[in-house]
């Protein structure tokens, strides 16, 4: 069985929500990358889990692509692009076919916590619904993915986590919820999301128990 532990979990459920593994003429090419304004956690948490890891220097930085670029870390030193071969990914697409590893399902609570974390830090979304009143006051916790084995095999792992959760198809994509103040709060009691588009949120409905668009433009993140 591949050697786990927490901080590997987490790279893993990150390299599962925004990483691409691609050949180039030259190497192979590893990346991840995210919003603009998610600098603050990949200067300070990506950035730090890889030099934890690979015990050597990284640096984040603007990258094209997008309407007003991205930003986010590349890798492609063959010492270290060979982690993710060898944990089990290969070169090319996988939004249609990736699904959660059998080592990460077979591994300890913390360790599925970390991996969680790394996946809903990259790819997931808190939003606030209004169910019919005027403030946008009902949590959701949602994941949108193309990877139909990804979404059924997060579905599992949550349940697993005693996290409820629902999931429902949209066009060529399917959708996955835990909504609700309760398991709002379990996760990130547990969770731990490190991304502060989660946690300016998250810190805004703790203090006035709704959201509101202007609020979270202060926030620095958008309402989604």
């Amino acid at each position: 069985m591949l050697k786990i532990n927490s901080k590997i979990a987490e790279l893993i459920g990150m390299h599962i929500g925004d990483g691409t593994l691609y050949k180039t003429n030259r190497s192979l090419v590893w990346e991840l990358r995210g919003a603009l304004n998610e600098k603050e956690y990949y200067d300070h948490n990506v950035i730090q889990l890889l030099q934890t890891i690979f015990h050597k220097k990284f640096h984040a930085k603007f990258r094209s692509g997008g309407k007003n670029g991205c930003y986010g870390v590349q890798i492609s030193k063959k010492e270290d692009t060979t982690f993710f071969l060898h944990y089990g990914f290969r070169p090319g697409t996988k939004t249609y076919t990736v699904k959660i590893p059998e080592y990460v399902k077979k591994s300890s609570h913390s360790i599925k916590l970390a991996f969680l974390r790394g996946l809903f830090d990259t790819d997931g979304c808190l939003r606030f619904d209004k169910n019919h009143t005027k403030n946008n006051y009902y949590p959701k916790i949602e994941f949108d993915l193309a990877s139909k084995k990804l979404i059924k095999d997060l579905s599992i792992l949550l349940n697993e986590l005693n996290f409820r959760n629902y999931i429902w198809n949209c066009n060529n994509s399917a959708k996955l919820c835990v909504a609700g103040k309760f398991m709002l709060h379990k996760w990130i009691k547990e969770i731990r999301p490190k991304n502060s588009k989660h946690l300016n949120k998250y810190k805004i409905f703790q203090k006035t128990g709704s959201m509101h668009h202007a609020e979270v433009a202060q926030s620095g993140t958008a309402l989604t």
